[in-house]
């Protein structure tokens, strides 16, 4: 297959089956506070994430990462949004078959841009786990900054982590 690159689009009903593998492998979840999904709850899932596919309303827009060349959804990502401080939490997850060959970096420059860009946020940052140098190897490629360490700040299925805390202010992606 012909990979000319990722795009990230808004779900669709057509991706239950994708997201369903994704969010019910513990292999890709492990470092994510999602919970281990069945088929359910992928459908509903994407019901939610479909009815605000621009970000413009809800707390929260997800994005599936998608071939440009054929459409297919290798993974997802997203952004929490506080929109009264102008920032956004940015995370991505991609299906292992296709860890280690740069699409999680090019679709994290797509969601800052689009952070940045269309939804004016001041501040995007990301949390990753000690135990995931790969994510925060991705973090760095985008430019973010490590802003700290915070102890047991996050539970993970079941298990208080620590994690390391990224971030890009506004003018830092312009500049």
């Amino acid at each position: 297959m012909v990979n000319d690159g990722v795009k990230l689009r808004p779900l669709t009903e057509d991706d239950v089956p994708a997201v369903h593998r994704l969010l019910g492998d513990m292999k890709v979840i492990r470092y994510m506070l999602f919970p281990l999904f069945d088929e359910q709850a992928a459908r509903d899932f994407v019901r939610e994430s479909a009815a605000d596919s621009d970000g413009q309303r809800g707390p929260s827009l997800v994005r599936a990462i998608a071939f440009a060349d054929s459409g297919i959804l290798v993974g997802l990502c997203g952004l929490v949004l506080d929109r009264d401080r102008l920032q956004g939490e940015a995370w991505y997850l991609l299906d292992p078959d296709y860890w280690g060959k740069g699409l999680a970096t090019e679709a994290g420059r797509h969601l800052l841009a689009y952070g940045f860009g269309p939804l004016g946020l001041h501040r995007m940052w990301a949390m990753c786990l000690p135990q995931n140098p790969a994510s925060a190897r991705v973090l760095r490629k985008l430019g973010m900054r490590r802003e700290g360490y915070l102890r047991k700040h996050l539970r993970i299925h079941g298990v208080w982590r620590d994690c390391f805390l990224y971030a890009m202010l506004r003018e830092e992606w312009h500049a």
